[in-house]
């Protein structure tokens, strides 16, 4: 609640601060009823923190509670309409530009291959390769294509 009394007096930094100290206490014993019990308005404050998390067990852990909010009775879960007109349930949408990489990373292309593909520079790939695999939840290129092929993203 402390986090979400700074978010609403604009205190940007300090709810941050105070939602990952409390993300911290929380993540050993897995305490989910204690952010869902806040409703939408934490579950905007988690998704606004998780791009700025570094600590993988923190990331893995905020992730599980977005997905545990869009599963809550009566949530209305952020959908991305693809091109295909399908929905998938992402914690972020993929950019245009993300969707082009994870098109040519799931036909096998190196990162080399699709740097030349789209004209980018191959650092520019590479942090759309590690952008893709956070919001896809994957480790892998193999996992990315197949949580592509999932969610009907290609």
């Amino acid at each position: 609640m402390e986090a979400l009394a700074h978010a609403a007096r604009q205190e940007h930094r300090m709810a941050r601060s105070v939602l990952i100290q409390t993300l911290k206490l929380a993540q050993p014993e897995n305490d989910q009823r204690v952010f869902l019990d806040e409703g939408p308005a934490m579950e905007a404050l988690l998704k606004t923190l998780l791009p700025e998390l570094r600590e993988a067990v923190l990331i893995s852990y905020a992730r599980t509670l977005l997905r545990a909010f869009a599963q809550e009775p009566g949530a209305q879960p952020t959908r991305e309409a693809q091109p295909r007109g399908e929905n998938v349930l992402l914690l972020e949408p993929l950019s245009d530009q993300e969707q082009r990489v994870l098109r040519l990373l799931a036909a096998g292309r190196s990162n080399p291959e699709i740097a030349n593909t789209l004209v980018l520079s191959l650092n520019t790939v590479k942090t759309h390769v590690q952008s893709l695999y956070r919001k896809l939840d994957v480790h892998s290129r193999i996992e990315a294509s197949e949580a592509a092929r999932r969610f009907s993203l290609l």
